[in-house]
């Protein structure tokens, strides 16, 4: 590639798809593999390591496809399935305080521990039951039940500040405070 080279390009993306690297370097295998690509193959490829890499991609696929299928039959269990490094974590709906998302990334806070997954805060939320949760944010959802105070334009949930935008703070008021009682 004359002006970029591939894992620049790779950087570049947003969306970025999944990604086997075929090279002649071996110097670029660390940064490859922290840009998420699924192998790094030197050249010259046997067609026994090619077929090991393409496996590895399939089974990739395929436990997103059932990982992305079971998060939308999820919505009447208990808990979900989210894919952090190189496992499954199972998060269940109650352990969740808040949602942050950053950009196709989201980290979800729990009592047990934090969580940070390859997806954008939209997913997640169209998971989520909505009697329990509530975007307040373009970058948050928060637990309903965890909310301890509002103070200013912030929620308070355990030592953690959310931000609450102007766009959310009427209709998270009307649901944490109770739309009686919440004042302008």
């Amino acid at each position: 590639m004359p002006v970029i080279n591939g894992l620049d390009l790779l950087k570049a993306l947003t969306d970025p798809p999944m990604v086997i690297i075929t090279t002649a370097y071996p110097d670029f295998a660390l940064q490859g593999f922290q840009l998420d690509v699924l192998d790094y193959l030197l050249k010259p490829i046997t067609f026994e390591r090619f077929f090991k890499a393409v496996n590895k991609a399939r089974d990739y696929h395929t436990l997103q496809s059932h990982a992305a299928t079971s998060s939308s039959v999820s919505k009447t269990e208990d808990y979900f399935f989210v894919k952090c490094t190189n496992k499954f974590q199972r998060i269940y709906f109650n352990d969740i305080l808040y949602i942050q998302g950053m950009q196709n990334y989201v980290t979800i806070f729990t009592t047990k521990g934090k969580y940070m997954t390859h997806l954008t805060l939209k997913a997640v939320e169209d998971n989520l039951r909505a009697k329990d949760f509530i975007r307040v944010h373009k970058s948050y959802i928060v637990a309903v039940s965890r909310i301890e105070a509002v103070e200013n334009n912030e929620l308070i949930i355990q030592s953690a500040k959310i931000p609450v935008s102007r766009n959310y703070r009427d209709a998270m008021m009307a649901v944490v405070v109770g739309s009686r009682l919440w004042k302008k």
